[in-house]
């Protein structure tokens, strides 16, 4: 079994794009970006303001790498980026160049990964000139040894009623989505809370990771045994994964996390843990 790679993303609206599209360079951001919404609700009928994908900026990705040892699948490496990073390399164009490098001979976990992350990727490198040949050579159309998106594998590729990720997270025992959700990242992101955009971006990688080995073990692919090693290894890991990725603050709210996983690790995460660490 190849390495797995669990994405997620966070973004906000792209404020060129925004900017191009209004037209009107005498308006403010906020008022060109309000009436953009407001647009768009009233296209909806009053359901959603949800862009359309070309306006999605990224300001967060985080991913968890995984290795098969001995039948369990044991997470190795978490790593995440913001458009708040500084230096060499830190870049969003080039954090896509790394990601598309990165997923070559891997397979991708995702949760609706195909309807938006993907594609949002793949147009952030359209505007920027980021090649991505190997994913649009092999793994934009291959089969699970490439992309594994739980949305699909969840309704038989969209022949049942789909549910968002906290639904199908608090089914199962995890938290779900608890003090920020995806409608506040650009709230965030305004106040320059990156690190809170990133630690909550890796509350959706882990409960997409966890989510996926427990429908492994329903489609018969991670035996028993194999399971239970599993999530016992993700149990272990994700408290150091998370002290070298992040600073106190965000770190405790991850601890804190981990400890409302409990449901579905079965059993309380144990306090000296965090004290350990």
């Amino acid at each position: 079994m190849p390495r797995l790679i669990t994405l997620d993303i966070e973004t906000v609206p792209d404020e060129a794009l925004v900017s191009a599209v209004a037209g009107d360079p005498g308006r403010t951001y906020r008022e060109q970006l309000d009436g953009l919404l407001a647009a768009r609700r009233a296209q909806s009928g009053g359901r959603s303001d949800f862009l359309p994908l070309p306006y999605h900026r990224p300001v967060a990705a985080c991913t968890l790498e995984a290795v098969e040892q001995d039948g369990a699948l044991v997470p190795e490496e978490l790593s995440c980026w913001t458009d708040g990073d500084r230096g060499a390399g830190a870049s969003e164009a080039a954090w896509l160049r790394r990601f598309w490098r990165r997923l070559r001979g891997k397979a991708l976990v995702t949760f609706h990964g195909r309807g938006f992350d993907l594609p949002v990727l793949e147009l952030r490198s359209l505007k920027l000139g980021v090649p991505a040949a190997g994913w649009f050579s092999h793994g934009r159309h291959g089969g699970p040894e490439e992309h594994q998106d739980l949305y699909e594998l969840l309704t038989n590729a969209g022949v049942s009623q789909a549910a968002p990720l906290d639904l199908y997270a608090k089914l199962v025992g995890l938290p779900g989505k608890e003090e920020v959700a995806g409608k506040d990242v650009r709230g965030l992101h305004s106040a320059g809370e990156r690190e809170r955009i990133a630690a909550y971006c890796t509350t959706d990688v882990v409960q997409t990771w966890l989510l996926y080995l427990r429908f492994r073990l329903l489609d018969g692919t991670l035996a028993a045994a194999a399971y239970q090693r599993s999530v016992e290894a993700a149990r272990e890991r994700l408290p150091e994964l998370f002290s070298t990725r992040f600073g106190p603050a965000e770190r405790e709210l991850l601890f804190g996390f981990l400890d409302r996983c409990g449901p579905f690790f079965a059993e309380r995460a144990p306090a000296p843990l965090r004290r350990a660490l």
